[in-house]
């Protein structure tokens, strides 16, 4: 992850349970988002969401796991940073 620039950066905040979880991203912007097993993690078709929803609703009512602290991710390596931790979980 050395070789990748700032701006393929992202903080995980979140990660819902189960076999295709949901990532609760922080973008370098300040910009949180979720991200889909759906899409593949594309940020591109991901949810702009806020940091009170996330505190909310995400972890508050639908049992998100919290990341914290946050875990910095290239955004090329989420779908195997979600096999990593899935492979924890089991």
């Amino acid at each position: 992850m050395d070789d990748a620039a700032p701006g393929d950066i992202v903080k995980v905040r979140a990660r819902s349970p189960g076999r295709c979880p949901i990532l609760v991203l922080e973008l370098p912007t300040g910009e949180f988002r979720t991200a889909y097993h759906e899409t593949g993690y594309d940020l591109k078709r991901s949810k702009q969401v806020t940091e009170e929803w996330l505190a909310e609703n995400a972890i508050g009512r639908h049992s998100f796991l919290e990341v914290s602290p946050p875990e910095e991710v290239a955004i090329s390596a989420l779908a195997d940073y979600v096999r990593e931790k899935a492979s924890l979980d089991s």
